[in-house]
């Protein structure tokens, strides 16, 4: 198992059923997350680490600001309404001021080594050996991290996020980026005080998340 410190300055993270108001989750869903640690370490195939388990802690709630952007509308399948219709200004809501705190626990992929927890490492300790391309983002392409890096003993206070299934917060696990039927959601309940944190993932009641095929 391994912590990774997360930090951007802000990130659009667009609900799924939000139509032409850009409503955004009020946290980094975890499989946006996962999408940011692959990345990271250069793998193109999200069923790769499948199995891996995410937990998170984040310093604060990020403030929601509103603004006016371009925003897509016909992304997939639709290339005659892409080109009149697709780009058009429209209110969008960001997150700002996003900071948290990643464990990442390989033990359970199912997939031949390397594992995720061992990429990552590599990845940020010797960065010159990864194959990737592009800004680091979390979420949309233009939302560019300022820091992934070890934390290997945990600091401070912090809102654990923790999966519960009367928890008031959704966040999708999985995206079904062709439609939506195989988009798989979660439940979670994030902390109302920050505290220093003593235990780990899957003590005490703090599930930890599995990526896992819908």
């Amino acid at each position: 198992m391994i912590t990774l410190h997360i930090e951007a300055p802000y990130g659009s993270f667009r609900k799924s059923f939000a139509r032409s108001f850009a409503e955004t989750y009020p946290l980094p869903p975890p499989a946006t997350v996962y999408g940011l640690l692959l990345s990271l370490v250069g793998e193109r195939f999200r069923h790769r680490h499948v199995g891996v388990r995410l937990a998170f802690a984040y310093k604060r709630l990020p403030e929601i600001a509103t603004t006016l952007r371009k925003l897509s509308r016909y992304k997939y399948g639709v290339p005659t309404k892409q080109s009149k219709l697709g780009n058009a200004p429209d209110f969008v809501e960001t997150l700002c001021g996003i900071e948290l705190l990643c464990w990442v626990d390989s033990t359970h992929e199912t997939q031949s080594s390397p594992h995720l927890e061992t990429r990552l490492i590599q990845a940020i300790q010797e960065p010159d050996t990864v194959d990737r391309y592009g800004l680091l983002c979390l979420g949309l392409s233009d939302d560019a991290v300022n820091d992934v890096s070890l934390y290997p003993k945990i600091e401070g206070t912090w809102r654990r996020l923790l999966p519960r299934p009367e928890g008031s917060i959704e966040l999708p696990v999985w995206v079904d980026h062709v439609g939506s039927a195989k988009t798989r959601w979660n439940r979670y309940l994030l902390e109302d005080d920050p505290k220093e944190i003593a235990s780990s993932p899957g003590e005490f009641g703090w599930e930890w998340t599995t990526i896992s095929l819908p």
